[in-house]
């Protein structure tokens, strides 16, 4: 499906580069949705299969000390023959040019390549200030770990806290001395998991087909706020179809930021790395064949483009989802300690407002743009 869209896109005429920036764009908003959805599947399978492994290896009779070990070791095993599996099948790396048209691979040692990296940081974060698209991929990158965080860490703790109440009942021991909120806990991230993988496909949809104001993500910030500020005020002490409803709004709040931070990411590097008017030549022996290992951001010429800055522009993006978890965290179980048990989805609601607000100032300021 991949290679298709890619080809299609490849024999287009390069006439009219704006509408050439469409489809490209239209073709990675849909990668994105897929990844997406991959990863709410991923969520669906660690909260299916891996979750109960303790308990299941429990009553064929290890110790729990055991069993828990004997599931790590499971979880491990698994990604590990995922990063085996990435790395024979993403392929050979291929040409890159840098701003003075050296070529990457053949032209410098590895350490030479680790050092311009780094030397090309305050290029990405001059471009992040100037190209609005990748300043708003960053800050959804946050958005979107912080709601991993808030949904696999802090929802447990919440129903924890507001079910077992207890000296006896520690949070490490939930399964043990309170079945009900274990259960309530596993429930609810099922169902917020659920909807970030039926919604994933719609978002990588829709980024293409947005205007000057990103409606992806103002649907996805909306639904944050609201449904973490209506979390925070819920009972939890049974499932109810009110508070599954409040968990599908934070699922698609997840899945929106995830999909639409990869979208608005691949979308400005190629937007950044379209040709004026010609395209590559292709190389001596390639065939038609040969499409299939090729990467769909190196169809074409690369020129005086910033794609040479994709490296760093990817570490800058997964540096945002780190600081957001290392933030939430830290902060919230300050807050969630200190305050009380709902302090973290306000400040989770409040990343989301933040995030309305840069999305709508872009709008209005390309809208600025567009009529001066």
């Amino acid at each position: 499906m991949v290679s298709n869209l890619s080809r299609h896109i490849h024999d287009q005429p390069l006439s009219d580069s704006r509408h050439l920036s469409q489809k490209e764009n239209s073709v990675h908003s849909r990668l994105a949705g897929l990844v997406g959805f991959f990863t709410g599947v991923g969520a669906l399978l660690a909260v299916g299969v891996f979750l109960p492994l303790p308990g299941r290896f429990q009553q064929l009779g290890l110790p729990q000390e055991e069993a828990l070990a004997d599931t790590y070791y499971i979880a491990g095993a698994t990604g590990f023959g995922v990063a085996i599996a990435c790395f024979y099948g993403l392929g050979p790396e291929t040409d890159t040019v840098d701003a003075k048209g050296v070529d990457f691979p053949k032209a410098r040692s590895l350490t030479a390549r680790v050092s311009a990296s780094l030397a090309y940081l305050p290029k990405v974060l001059k471009l992040a200030l100037t190209k609005p698209s990748l300043g708003l991929g960053f800050l959804a990158s946050f958005i979107a770990r912080s709601s991993s965080v808030g949904i696999s860490l802090f929802i447990p703790l919440f129903v924890n806290a507001r079910l077992c109440d207890h000296p006896a009942h520690e949070v490490e021991d939930v399964k043990e001395h309170c079945r009900q909120a274990y259960v309530v806990a596993a429930q609810l991230s099922g169902i917020s998991q659920l909807f970030a993988l039926l919604f994933a496909p719609i978002f990588g949809y829709f980024p293409s087909q947005n205007g000057r104001f990103h409606m992806p993500l103002m649907v996805s910030t909306l639904s944050g706020m609201v449904g973490y500020i209506a979390f925070a005020k819920m009972n939890t002490s049974e499932a109810s179809p009110t508070l599954f409803a409040i968990m599908a709004l934070l699922g698609i709040s997840q899945i929106g930021a995830i999909v639409s931070s990869l979208s608005l990411v691949s979308g400005t590097v190629l937007e950044e790395s379209l040709p004026s008017e010609t395209t590559v030549a292709p190389r001596p022996g390639s065939t038609e064949d040969s499409e299939e290992a090729t990467p769909l951001l190196n169809r074409r010429s690369k020129g005086q483009t910033h794609e040479y800055l994709k490296g760093t522009i990817a570490g800058v993006y997964s540096f945002a989802g780190s600081l957001a978890i290392l933030i939430l965290t830290k902060l919230g179980g300050l807050l969630f300690d200190h305050l009380g048990s709902a302090s973290p989805f306000y400040l989770l609601a409040f990343f989301n407002f933040l995030l309305l607000v840069a999305v709508f100032g872009c709008g209005v300021l390309a809208r600025c743009k567009m009529s001066a």
